[in-house]
C-alpha cells in the first residue's frame, strides 16, 4: 500500500512538474496541516477540564518576620513629621534666644567666600558634614579635623561649622540668612 501511494505521488509530482526537493516541501507542509487540524479538534473535544486541580494550603510569605516583631509607625517619629525632609519652605525651628555658653558660633564672622554647607548628619556620637567648595564644586562629606580651601572644620553644630584657619575663624551655615 504505501509503495502505490509513494507512486501515486511521484506521478502526481511529474504531472505538476514539482522537483523532487518541492514534492518533499509541499508533503511536509501537508502533514503539519494535518497535524495542527487534529490538535485543534482535540481542544476542542478533549477531555474535560472542569475538574480543578487539588487545591493546597499554601500561603504567601509574611513581610514581617516573627523574629523581628513588628516595625515601628511612621506616627511615632515626631521629630521627622514635624519639620518634613522635601518641603520647599523647610526652615529650622526658630529657638528662642539662649545666653552664650559656648554653644554656636555666635560672634564669629561668616564663612570664606566659594564655601557653602549643603547638610548635617548626625549619627549617634559621630557628625559629619557636606561642604562644596570651589575646590569641589560637587561637594564632599568632611568630618571635624578635616581641612577645605585651607580652612580646617573644628566644629559641627545643629545648623553651622566653625571653621579655623590659624588664628582667623568663621563659619558656614546650613541656612544662611539672606
Amino acid at each position: 500500500m504505501m509503495g502505490a501511494l509513494a507512486a501515486r505521488f511521484r506521478a502526481l509530482a511529474r504531472e505538476l512538474r514539482l522537483s523532487p526537493l518541492a514534492a518533499l516541501l509541499l508533503a511536509s507542509l501537508a502533514a503539519l496541516d494535518l497535524a495542527a487540524s487534529a490538535f485543534a479538534l482535540l481542544s476542542l473535544i478533549g477531555p474535560d477540564e472542569a475538574a480543578s486541580p487539588p487545591k493546597t494550603d499554601w500561603r504567601p510569605p509574611s513581610f514581617v518576620s516573627p523574629a523581628s516583631g513588628r516595625a515601628a509607625a511612621a506616627s511615632d517619629d515626631t521629630q521627622t513629621l514635624s519639620r518634613p525632609i522635601f518641603w520647599k519652605t523647610r526652615r529650622p525651628r526658630p529657638t528662642a534666644a539662649k545666653p552664650d555658653r559656648g554653644e554656636g558660633f555666635a560672634g564669629i564672622p561668616s564663612a570664606p567666600a566659594g564655601l557653602s554647607l549643603a547638610a548635617i548628619v548626625r549619627s549617634g556620637a559621630s557628625v559629619r558634614a557636606f561642604v562644596v567648595s570651589g575646590e569641589d564644586p560637587e561637594g564632599r562629606w568632611l568630618v571635624p579635623g578635616e581641612s577645605v580651601q585651607g580652612w580646617t572644620i573644628a566644629e559641627v553644630g545643629e545648623v553651622e561649622l566653625k571653621l579655623v584657619n590659624g588664628a582667623q575663624s568663621a563659619r558656614l551655615q546650613l541656612y544662611p540668612e539672606q
